[in-house]
């Protein structure tokens, strides 16, 4: 009997002990590995960088350009009646064209940056504040790239009423790369465009407005190794 009882006490024993190992690993143990790093390099933070805010800036007609014709005309202004809904906004710039389209074709207007707008970090994308007026018209950026390339952004169309923060990627094909750890590449912000794209080959007068030009970006990965050895 006392030889049953032992054998008992046994069997006992080895099925409480594969228990209590499962449950020692699953509260730390050696099979899960949960590995934490703090180092920088392994976490890509991208923050909101503005490019332009449109508060000391002095815009005038002569930031904008478009091929002549007997249709067209143009103007621009500082306002400060109705800033978009930034917190920091105080000053805008407001923006009027006469233009029309003709079939596939658009008039452009061309509006230049008052001052060298450039980024010398990775850039993911652009965006802008843009007040629509329910119009047909079509707002594009244009950039040029690490190798002197332009590409045209598109925002989108601003048929829409009231301030939007409308905002572009950069793709793949927006070279940003530097070519030499002592030669940095930057990207320009060169003009904004607008196309009228109206629904008649009649001129319409179009009407909107922008505030804070921002640009997503992180810091370039470098190369830390040293060649001096």
């Amino acid at each position: 009997m006392r030889k049953y009882a032992i054998v008992s006490i046994i069997a006992a024993c080895a099925m409480i002990i594969p228990l209590y190992s499962q449950d020692a690993k699953d509260k730390g143990g050696t099979d899960k590995k949960i590995v934490k790093t703090d180092s920088p390099s392994k976490v890509t933070v991208y923050n909101e960088e503005m490019l332009e805010d449109f508060e000391t800036s002095q815009y005038s007609d002569k930031n904008l350009e478009f091929t002549v014709t007997q249709y067209q005309k143009a103007g621009l202004s500082m306002r400060d009646e109705n800033p978009a809904p930034t917190g920091n906004s105080k000053k805008y710039l407001g923006i009027k064209f006469l233009g029309r389209s003709s079939g596939t074709s658009s008039d452009i207007l061309i509006i230049k940056p008052a001052k060298d707008i450039i980024i010398e970090k990775y850039c993911r994308q652009i965006s802008l504040w843009v007040y629509g007026r329910k119009m047909a018209g079509e707002l594009s950026v244009l950039v040029r790239d690490a190798k002197e390339v332009n590409h045209r952004l598109v925002f989108g169309r601003l048929n829409y009423l009231g301030w939007r923060k409308l905002s572009v990627p950069l793709g793949r094909g927006v070279s940003q790369v530097d070519d030499f750890l002592n030669q940095k590449k930057v990207l320009r912000v060169v003009q904004l465009q607008y196309r009228p794209m109206n629904v008649t080959n009649l001129p319409m007068w179009h009407y909107f407005y922008i505030d804070d030009m921002s640009g997503t970006v992180r810091e370039k990965y470098t190369d830390r190794q040293s060649d001096d050895w």
